[in-house]
């Protein structure tokens, strides 16, 4: 009888002590500020018998939270599932706990979905981050700025609209403004490539017999919007005149696919150089059609004013 009566007093102890554990939780939880704040905010109500109920998703919540409150971005996210921050999902009788992406996630995977948009070949970083918000708006580039601020805000798949060849001297811009109109045509989901042709080609011409090569070409070439920046700075030779820039801008003009240019020369300086090239093959006819091709695409816009990069 003795031996009986010891190991239920051994259950009655840890009976009481599960409770002494479980009161000591709930004052924890009740009286943790972020929650108490948070179920305000969220019109959750806590009545005592959802408090129990849910008492293990209140205390995991109460822990987590906080960490997302401090938090200054995903680099130094102290969650154990980074970018994802705790909510809590009232019921009847339940207090769910489900975690969410946070605004930093969120923004992040913003940030992936316009990367998904927007091809760029050869360009620096700081050019990718450009913005039409903070372009420099002056006379000097005036229609330039409203060409291609209208034309990222308008374009619509399913109706041309003819792109824009900006000629000007070296640093005024015409890359960034460029750079800005593809973000923003990004954003709304239109595929982009912005290509800086003097690198495209060395590539190209390094790929020449291998397997991607034409992959390549097809990629600048069906794209839904192609920027093709610093056009004249390429080698000019015949292959890449009559084998490169002609079926690109050729396919892209019967398609009637948008098409952007930047250059420090213009469209009739580009077929008098074209003419004759670099490996000393003349044909005038051929510059020219590369020159009605160009124009047939885009109108030609003088950019001007400071140098931006000194």
């Amino acid at each position: 009888m003795g031996d009986r009566m010891k190991e239920v007093s051994k259950f009655i102890d840890l009976d009481q002590d599960i409770n002494q554990k479980v009161d000591v939780i709930r004052k924890k939880v009740l009286n943790n500020k972020d929650l108490l704040e948070y179920c305000k905010e969220h019109e959750i109500h806590l009545t005592e018998d959802k408090i129990d109920c849910s008492l293990m998703n209140l205390l995991h919540f109460s822990e987590c939270y906080p960490k997302c409150l401090t938090c200054k971005g995903l680099a130094t996210c102290k969650q154990m599932n980074q970018g994802y921050k705790p909510i809590l999902k009232d019921s009847i009788n339940y207090i769910h706990l489900q975690y969410t992406p946070c605004d930093y996630q969120k923004a992040y995977e913003a940030q992936l979905e316009i990367a998904s948009h927007l091809k760029s070949f050869y360009m620096p970083k700081k050019i990718l981050n450009a913005s039409l918000d903070e372009l420099d708006l002056n006379n000097e580039r005036a229609d330039a700025v409203q060409k291609i601020a209208t034309f990222a805000k308008s374009y619509t798949p399913n109706k041309f609209q003819k792109g824009a060849f900006l000629k000007g001297p070296f640093g005024v811009g015409k890359t960034y403004l460029l750079a800005a109109m593809a973000n923003a045509l990004a954003k709304r989901h239109i595929p982009v490539a912005l290509v800086y042709l003097p690198d495209m080609i060395r590539e190209i011409k390094s790929a020449i017999g291998k397997p991607h090569f034409e992959t390549m070409i097809e990629r600048v070439k069906t794209v839904q919007v192609l920027i093709l920046d610093d056009i004249g700075s390429e080698m000019n030779t015949q292959w890449v005149r009559d084998e490169v820039l002609g079926p690109i801008l050729q396919f892209r003009m019967l398609e009637e696919l948008p098409t952007f240019f930047s250059s420090n020369k213009s469209i009739d300086e580009l077929v008098r150089d074209y003419a004759i090239t670099t490996d000393r093959v003349h044909d005038e006819a051929k510059a020219k059609r590369i020159g009605d091709r160009i124009k047939a695409l885009a109108d030609e816009i003088q950019v001007s004013g400071k140098n931006y990069r000194y």
